[in-house]
C-alpha cells in the first residue's frame, strides 16, 4: 500500500469512520466506501465516483460488476455504474459541438476521462436507518486539464436505500457555453440474458451502431439474442428489465436518450476484465445525454443527470 493511499484512508476514517454502516475499504489499488443500512448494501469507489455494487435483502445484486476487474489505479472497473463524461463512446462519433470542446483527440479513450480520476468525498450522511447518502466531487480548473479546457465542478450524490438513486451534476464555472455528452453507464445483473425482456422502448427510434449507425425503429419489447449496441431516442420515461427473478424499473431525469448494450459471444472474448460468459449475466441500460441529446450548458449554469432504480419480485 502506497503512503498516499494510506494517508487517504486515514483521512476518510477520521471523517466518516464512526458513522454506523460506513466502512472505508481498500481493493488492491483503489479506495472504496462500503455502505450497509437496513434497506440495502452498496460499494462506491473514489476513482470515478463509480458504484460497483447495490443489493437489497433477499434479492441478488441489482448492479453487476465483473469478477475479472483488476482494481488498478487509472483503470475503470468493468461493471457497476461508470460515469462517462465529457464525451460518450468513441469521441469521433460525438456531435461536432462536443468534439470541438476537446483540444486533442489523439489517442483518447472511449467515454471521457472522469471515470479514471480520483474524486473527493464531500460528505456521508445517514438521515435514517434505511438511507445513506454519499456526496463526491471532482473540480476541473481552467486550462489545467489537457482533455477539457473549461473550469467545471462535477458532483455525484448517491442515495442508497430501498431504491438506488444517482444525481450526477455538472456546473459550468467558465464564462462561456460548454458542450458535452454524458452517461451513467449502468450494468444490471440479470438471471439469464436469454430470459430477459426490456420494456418501455416500443416505437422508439434508435441508432444501431452495429449496422453502420443506421436509424431504425423498435417494435414491441426488446429481447437480447445477439450483440446489441443501440442509442434509443426520446427515453424520458420508465424503462423496465424483467427476468425470471424480478422486475427492475429505471427512471431518469435530465436525459432523453439511453444506450442498450450487451457484447454477446464473440465480443466478450475480446473485452478486458470480462469473462467469456459474463454476457449471460449482465445488460447495460445507460441513462445518457448522447448523440443529438448532448448538453449545451451556459456559463454558471448546472445540468443534472439523474437515475433512480427500483426492483420488485411481483
Amino acid at each position: 500500500m502506497s503512503s498516499d493511499i494510506g494517508h487517504q484512508m486515514q483521512q476518510l476514517y477520521s471523517q466518516f469512520g464512526q458513522l454506523e454502516g460506513v466502512v472505508i475499504e481498500l481493493h488492491k489499488e483503489l479506495l472504496a466506501v462500503r455502505i450497509t443500512n437496513k434497506a440495502a448494501t452498496a460499494t462506491v469507489f473514489l476513482q470515478g465516483a463509480q458504484l460497483s455494487h447495490y443489493q437489497t435483502p433477499g434479492q441478488p445484486a441489482l448492479i453487476w460488476c465483473s469478477d475479472e476487474s483488476d482494481y488498478r489505479e487509472g483503470t475503470p472497473l468493468r461493471g457497476g455504474i461508470p460515469v462517462c463524461w465529457p464525451w460518450f463512446g468513441d469521441i469521433a462519433r460525438n456531435p461536432e459541438a462536443v468534439q470541438q470542446q476537446i483540444p486533442d483527440h489523439e489517442g483518447v479513450s472511449a467515454h471521457g476521462f472522469v471515470r479514471s480520476r480520483l474524486w473527493d468525498v464531500v460528505s456521508v450522511a445517514t438521515p435514517d436507518p434505511h438511507t445513506t447518502r454519499l456526496h463526491l466531487q471532482l473540480q476541473l480548473a481552467a486550462d489545467q486539464e489537457p482533455l477539457w479546457p473549461s473550469a467545471c465542478e462535477l458532483n455525484m450524490v448517491i442515495s442508497v436505500g430501498e431504491t438506488l438513486s444517482l444525481d450526477f451534476s455538472v456546473t459550468n464555472l467558465s464564462d462561456k457555453t460548454v458542450h458535452f455528452a454524458s452517461a451513467l453507464h449502468s450494468y444490471f445483473g440479470v438471471n439469464a440474458i436469454d430470459d430477459t425482456i426490456v420494456g418501455g422502448l416500443d416505437e422508439h427510434s434508435y441508432i444501431d451502431s452495429l449496422d453502420d449507425w443506421q436509424e431504425k425503429q423498435q417494435h414491441g419489447s426488446l429481447v437480447i439474442d445477439q450483440e446489441v449496441d443501440r442509442i434509443y431516442r426520446g427515453t424520458n420515461h420508465a424503462i423496465t428489465i424483467k427476468d425470471a427473478q424480478r422486475r427492475m424499473t429505471i427512471n431518469s431525469e435530465g436525459s432523453h436518450s439511453c444506450i442498450v448494450w450487451n457484447p454477446w459471444i464473440e465480443k466478450s472474448k475480446r473485452l478486458s476484465n470480462f469473462a467469456d460468459d459474463d454476457y449471460l449475466r449482465m445488460l447495460c441500460i445507460e441513462t445518457a445525454n448522447a448523440e443529438q441529446d448532448y448538453i449545451q450548458l451556459a456559463a454558471n449554469d448546472s445540468h443534472h443527470l439523474k437515475l433512480t432504480i427500483s426492483s420488485s419480485t411481483e
